[in-house]
């Protein structure tokens, strides 16, 4: 069936949402909140390839322990001194340090030292370097395995100092190592490498 003309239904075109931005635009105050974050996630973990990463130069802001690699359940955990020599052969020296991404994320990255035989790798030395280069500026920190070592890269613009949270190492480390503390002989771990579970 064929429409006169005179009985069309006429539709109002549909307003363009963006001839006029104003309307759009938030003021800052409007999603600004005055609430507090708490903190409680705090990440062990070496820096990502890819984000530019400082590290907290404060004196107190790092810590030399003894740290067990769970490659079954992909942890870094920390390891009691009284349980180093039962571990001895499964644990690393590290020195944890706060370090803190573009994003604002705080985390304890283990930088490995050499070990109490002397031995040495490039890998430790190229992170230990990259380590002390980002207490005063931004740093990228990539794996090179046909290098045998990390590259380090600066950044090409002027990035501005990071933003700190008001936390001691104390504090950070609770949260970054809460249930990932080797303290005694039935601790999974242990019983695991024992062949007990």
């Amino acid at each position: 069936m064929k429409v006169n003309k005179s009985e069309e239904v006429e539709t109002s075109p549909v307003a363009n949402i963006f001839a006029d931005l104003t309307k759009l635009r938030l003021s800052t105050a409007s999603f600004m909140s005055s609430s507090t974050e708490i903190l409680t996630k705090v990440p062990v973990r070496r820096p990502n390839k890819q984000e530019y990463i400082r590290v907290n130069p404060t004196e107190g802001m790092s810590l030399p322990v003894a740290i067990y690699e769970d490659m079954h359940d992909r942890e870094t955990m920390l390891v009691s001194p009284h349980m180093c020599e039962a571990l001895s052969e499964h644990i690393k020296p590290a020195l944890l340090t706060v370090a803190i991404n573009r994003l604002g994320v705080t985390f304890i990255w283990p930088v490995k030292l050499v070990s109490e035989t002397g031995m040495a790798s490039d890998w430790y030395e190229t992170a230990q370097t990259a380590c002390e280069m980002a207490k005063k500026d931004w740093v990228r920190v990539s794996a090179d395995m046909s290098l045998g070592a990390y590259r380090i890269h600066k950044p090409e613009g002027l990035l501005t100092e990071p933003e700190w949270p008001g936390k001691s190492l104390n504090e950070l480390l609770s949260i970054a190592f809460r249930g990932k503390v080797i303290e005694n002989d039935d601790h999974p771990v242990v019983r695991r490498l024992r062949g007990l579970m």
